[in-house]
Formats: structure tokens, C-alpha cells, sequence
């Protein structure tokens, strides 16, 4: 049985804590041309913030609603208030997803706050360029410049 020398162990150890380096820095093509996808948490905290204001908006309506069915109108039909039902949730999610593409992206920020609703500082500034006569090429056309960015849509699969 041959015994390994700790120099040699040691090279091994090197060489593997580099391979797990470059791998864990590597980045994709997407993060090389600067596009940063939302992480797991950052797209749960936008669907529940939008959820809840679903929630509100639907939670003031005091209608009541008949479940259930028969033949001869016997048995009375059960009873339940809309903000309790399963049908205020399920239409409250149905619009989630169309809301999500009313973020943008603001770049200048780093933390959750850089995906929200309304124009990014800097897009405001380079709409202003545009209106002041000011010939601005970002490499996509103007049309294109209030679209969701890949960001924005890459939220709305997850």
C-alpha cells in the first residue's frame, strides 16, 4: 500500500478548490452582458406583494355567494361569503402573472428593490435625452426601450 505524501495531497486539495472556483465564478452569457435574474426570493416577495394588493381589492366586496347544485331546489344551497371563497383567491391569481410585466428593472439598485413598478432612473433621463432632440443608441430600438426586459419576463416563468 502506497502512502501519499501531504505536498501531494495538498496540489490535489489546490486543484480542486480552483476547479470548484472557476465553476461557482463562471458566468453565463446573460450575466456577461450584464442581465441579473431575479433570485427565488426576490420573485416570492414581488407574487406575495402583488397577491396581497389582489387580496385587498377584492376583499371589499360583501357579496354572498350559493355553492352547490340540485335538481329539485330542496335542499337549500350552502352559503359562503366571497372574501372567505376559493373563487376570490383563484381570481386573484389569475391576474398576478399580467403584473409582474408591469415591473422594470432598475439597474442602479442591487437589492430586491431594483425589480418595481414605474420607469427606472435612468431610463427617465435617457427619455428625456430623446425629447430634448439628443440621439441616444442603447443597441435596441426606441419601441423597445418600455418593453419587459429579459429580467422582467425570465420573473414572470419562474
Amino acid at each position: 500500500m502506497k502512502t501519499l505524501s501531504y505536498p501531494f495531497i495538498q496540489l490535489q486539495l489546490s486543484l480542486v478548490i480552483t476547479m470548484i472556483w472557476f465553476k461557482l465564478g463562471s458566468a453565463g452569457p446573460e450575466e456577461n452582458e450584464g442581465v441579473k435574474y431575479a433570485n427565488r426570493c426576490e420573485v416570492c416577495k414581488i407574487v406575495s406583494h402583488e397577491l396581497q394588493s389582489r387580496l385587498e381589492e377584492t376583499g371589499k366586496v360583501q357579496e354572498v355567494l350559493e355553492i352547490g347544485y340540485s335538481l329539485d331546489d330542496v335542499k337549500p344551497k350552502k352559503k359562503t361569503q366571497y372574501k372567505k371563497s376559493e373563487l376570490r383567491l383563484v381570481e386573484s391569481l389569475e391576474k398576478i402573472c399580467d403584473k409582474i410585466l408591469e415591473y422594470n428593472i432598475h439597474k442602479e439598485r442591487d437589492d430586491s428593490s431594483r425589480f418595481a413598478k414605474g420607469m427606472s432612473q435612468t431610463f427617465k433621463t435617457l427619455h428625456g435625452l430623446v425629447d430634448k432632440g439628443v440621439k441616444v443608441d442603447l443597441g435596441i430600438p426606441l419601441e423597445l426601450w418600455d418593453k419587459p426586459s429579459a429580467e422582467i419576463t425570465n420573473m414572470k416563468t419562474q
